[in-house]
């Protein structure tokens, strides 16, 4: 099977005439150098689509991009995509090239598609609808889990045929890193107007998925991703042996508070040989359920970011007026104070990351990117003056004044994390100790 079904091609733009195949685990395209696909095209977000075979279908996503991801001019959430349709993104349109896949007799292979997801945001039948939607959610982890399994005991087969019956299974006395880690989590809450859905996942390869739809007033929907540290990946881990997860029933259910509304959580993992599935439906939840679910929580909204989401969207919107007003206060007092223009980047960035899950953003959404790189390139310029002085002064042995540019440049760059921060640290311990000895 061909390891590539579909490639995209570069239709019109800066790039036009490149293709690009899309893997089976997806590709992210934006103006990001951490993205598959990066063009530096400024009407561009940094993360804005991710291209995703979903079986024999390929399905773009918008991550909750500034400019909005288009399908045939029109704007998305996600869409399946066939090989007429145009994806525009910034200055760039793409459309889509797909492959036959032919085994070695030349005989075409097709995949059965991906099961849909559905949502549904009425109550009419509602308790159908529900169970429905509750096996639609949970069959694609199952189909994992369940092709995992037989890769992993066709490959032990393949290896050992005679030592595979008496290999011992997985256990919780097993090293960590030897465990392979599935899991799936989903949060549903909603009544007859509004439908907020959580969804969070692990695939064994450590990517962590989150996929937040809020159909509120907010109607915001989040897309993100990313590979989990793998010192991290152990200690979530660890957490998950020691929760008390795998103790738990399979249901929990109770009664509505209110008609017509649902309180959902589900989760299902799969770590080393132990598999279990817990659902709890319109009750309180055990306590080992309660506890391990908010810490998958705090974990991906610490490792994504996204604590945002909590907030509703006016008091995010006010959030980032507020940062953009601190931002050009600092860039117009830059003279002022040498840590102003690092301040008035900090805020631009806390701008951003509140209107991170807000679309459309407000109108005063260019003016912070605007803003933001107009600062950047400013303080990048005046380190690179002010580092000049400061070797100047090294060269000519003028250890006082060395040592007065290089504090100029610490106070420039104030964060100790920053690499220049940490370079002109270095030279600034060196340069006071040679200064000390010229004073003997």
């Amino acid at each position: 099977m061909n390891s590539s079904l579909y490639e995209i091609i570069i239709e019109d733009g800066p790039f036009k005439g490149r293709r690009y195949p899309v893997p089976p685990e997806g590709l992210t395209l934006g103006r990001s150098s951490k993205c598959d696909v990066n063009f530096d095209d400024p009407a561009l977000s940094r993360s804005q689509c991710r291209f995703e075979p979903r079986g024999s279908e390929l399905w773009v996503i918008d991550l909750a991009s500034a400019n909005q991801t288009l399908v045939n001019d029109k704007p998305v959430d996600e869409a399946m995509l066939t090989p007429f349709d145009r994806v525009t993104v910034g200055q760039t349109v793409i459309c889509l090239e797909k492959k036959s896949e032919q085994d070695a007799s030349g005989q075409t292979i097709t995949e059965p598609a991906a099961p849909d997801v559905i949502i549904d945001l009425g109550f009419q039948n509602r308790e159908h609808d529900i169970e429905h939607e509750r096996k639609s959610l949970l069959r694609p982890a199952l189909w994992t889990l369940a092709a995992i399994l037989v890769l992993t005991i066709g490959t032990t087969l393949m290896l050992d045929p005679a030592g595979f019956a008496k290999k011992p299974r997985l256990n919780a006395s097993q090293p960590i890193k030897e465990k392979l880690l599935l899991l799936q989590y989903e949060k549903i809450e909603a009544d007859a107007e509004n439908i907020f859905r959580y969804e969070m996942s692990i695939n064994p390869e450590g990517v962590l998925t989150v996929k937040i739809d809020d159909l509120s007033g907010k109607n915001r929907h989040v897309r993100k991703e990313k590979k989990v540290e793998a010192t991290l990946l152990d200690s979530l881990i660890a957490d998950i042996e020691n929760s008390g997860f795998f103790s738990l029933d399979k249901s929990y259910t109770g009664f509505a508070a209110q008609p017509n509304t649902l309180n959902e959580f589900s989760l299902t993992i799969a770590l080393g040989s132990n598999v279990h599935a817990c659902r709890v439906t319109n009750r309180n939840e055990p306590d080992a359920f309660k506890a391990l679910r908010e810490k998958l929580e705090t974990f991906s909204k610490n490792e994504l970011g996204i604590w945002a989401i909590q907030f509703s969207s006016e008091k995010l919107v006010a959030l980032a007026h507020d940062a953009l007003m601190l931002s050009r206060k600092k860039f117009d007092e830059k003279e002022v104070r040498y840590g102003n223009l690092f301040d008035s980047i900090r805020a631009y960035r806390e701008a951003l990351f509140y209107l991170d899950t807000i679309n459309p953003k407000p109108d005063f959404y260019n003016s912070i990117i605007d803003g933001f790189e107009a600062a950047e390139n400013e303080l990048e310029k005046r380190y690179q003056e002010q580092r000049f002085r400061a070797d100047r002064a090294i060269n000519l042995s003028d250890w006082a004044a060395a040592a007065r540019e290089l504090r100029i440049l610490c106070e420039m760059i104030p964060d100790r994390a920053d690499s220049r921060n940490q370079e002109a640290a270095r030279k600034l311990l060196d340069v006071e100790n040679r200064l000390s000895k010229t004073r003997r």
